[in-house]
């Protein structure tokens, strides 16, 4: 008969040990783990409003209607659709909503038209002058990213506020 002593495994005690090596781990890591979410999501968020940026001014040249890209910062939501007075398919309307802790800030001499600020392509591919120069999105911790027109005017840019204070 084999001796049940001598079997490999683990004892009772180990098995404890290492479950309580793994809670103490994931206890430290889980704090970190939900700040680089909250960080990804800002910055996924600002990606896409910038991917919206040009895909207005291409859809803009493409289809030689004007597009205008509205941002309503009282509800944190943005789209893009066509200029007024162009018809065109009705998908060519976009509209998203940022997440829960993510606001817009725009500067405070920033015309609202019905509660939104604007960005308006022309076909030629130009942006018009009187159009957005600057929007912050930014979170309820204070980081955040700056998408301003670049210095061609044909384009924006993203900028972390980090980024720029260095």
């Amino acid at each position: 008969m084999a001796s049940i002593r001598g079997g490999r495994g683990f004892t009772l005690i180990e098995l404890i040990l290492v479950m309580a090596v793994l809670a103490i781990v994931l206890a430290y890591a889980a704090p970190i783990l939900s700040d680089f979410v909250r960080g990804r999501s800002l910055r996924e968020e600002s990606r896409r409003f910038l991917a919206l940026t040009r895909y207005g001014r291409s859809e803009a040249i493409s289809s030689s209607a004007p597009m205008k890209l509205w941002v309503d910062p009282e509800s944190g939501s943005y789209g893009i659709e066509p200029f007024p007075g162009y018809s065109m398919d009705e998908e060519k309307k976009i509209e998203w909503k940022l997440g829960g802790e993510l606001s817009f800030n725009l500067d405070s001499g920033t015309a609202l038209k019905d509660g939104r600020a604007t960005i308006v392509f022309w076909p030629d591919g130009s942006i018009d002058p009187e159009s957005l120069e600057r929007i912050v999105v930014e979170s309820s911790r204070g980081e955040a990213f700056e998408i301003e027109r670049a210095a061609s005017g044909l384009e924006y840019t993203l900028q972390n506020n980090e980024e720029r204070g260095s």
